[in-house]
């Protein structure tokens, strides 16, 4: 009984575990960006790559992906964000553009170039985008 109770708790944990991959359109120029430089670019403090303005994308404040893009990449709280937001605002910055689904994610990134935003990793399997950067969410 024990036994399936453990392979029971572990299954779930596999549900819950995702692997959060920073992605760009298929032509993105600069692979090699660091965790830092994403950071930059989605709190609007890196705006352009090779002199074009980036189309930088979020999912709604409430998303499991975007809970896990702020820990693990921006590593804010959502208190943190909203204050360095109102800040910024007033410096002329703006937030990346709020996404609904992963669909609208990828239609974007088809369409638009330069663009970036983070997806689970799964999703992107059969699409013709660039991954530059991946982390485990718990």
């Amino acid at each position: 009984m024990k036994n399936f109770i453990y392979i029971g708790l572990l299954f779930c944990e596999v549900l819950v575990a995702q692997e959060l991959v920073i992605v760009a359109n298929k032509d993105f120029s600069n692979k090699d960006l660091t965790v830092e430089e994403i950071k930059a670019i989605f709190l609007d403090k890196k705006r352009f790559i090779n002199n074009e303005k980036l189309l930088v994308m979020n999912y709604k404040a409430n998303h499991t992906l975007r809970t896990c893009f702020e820990k693990k990449i921006l590593k804010k709280s959502k208190r943190s964000l909203e204050r360095y937001w109102r800040k910024a605002y007033y410096k002329g910055h703006r937030p990346p553009k709020i996404i609904k689904s992963t669909q609208m994610l990828f239609s974007y990134l088809e369409n638009v170039s330069p663009s970036l935003g983070y997806t689970d990793k799964n999703s992107t399997l059969d699409k013709n985008v660039t991954i530059l950067y991946h982390v485990h969410c718990d």
